[in-house]
């Protein structure tokens, strides 16, 4: 996440939070949106985290955010074969590409790990835990995203009894 814009750059409403906005007029939009996607996984994991504990029952439920690491995907498929060759071969050359198999290790430990865990990022495996940019620990934008969400949820449930109600309707 190292080429994440800045604060000031960032927002956090419905176009960016559908992938929306990453569609109009930009080169390599998917990268964009995978950039985005994992740093809102972890405003929403870290703010989830918080609202349990404040909700006294973190001890019944684990909020853990999970990274395997570089794992050879189709994710650059938008890139240049080029470029994306390019970029394997030297994270394989720094030992950083796993296979998969290997990488799914991190998975397993956040789906093992004890409910005081709670509110860590595992990353690559081995138990290894780390932290995140300090990009995603920012509680301003952290609030923004959670608050949007929750502004899409409340319209998704009205879309959904509209619906529900229009199909109620016709079946009477």
């Amino acid at each position: 996440m190292s080429s994440l814009p800045s604060v000031s750059n960032i927002q956090v409403d419905k176009e960016t939070v559908s992938g929306k906005c990453f569609g109009r007029s930009q080169r390599y939009p998917y990268a964009h949106v995978y950039e985005y996607s994992k740093l809102f996984l972890l405003f929403f994991s870290y703010v989830l985290h918080r609202q349990l504990g404040l909700m006294d029952i973190s001890r019944q439920v684990s909020i853990m955010a999970v990274d395997p690491g570089v794992v050879k995907t189709n994710s650059l498929q938008e890139v240049p074969p080029c470029l994306s060759n390019l970029a394997f071969i030297v994270v394989r050359l720094f030992c950083l590409l796993q296979s998969p198999v290997v990488r799914v290790s991190s998975i397993l430990d956040a789906a093992l790990a004890p409910p005081e865990t709670s509110g860590v990022y595992f990353f690559g495996g081995r138990g290894r835990t780390v932290s995140s940019s300090m990009l995603s620990y920012n509680a301003k934008l952290a609030k923004e995203l959670w608050n949007t969400l929750s502004d899409l949820f409340l319209e998704s449930q009205l879309v959904f009894k509209e619906s529900f109600s229009s199909v109620s309707n016709c079946v009477s």
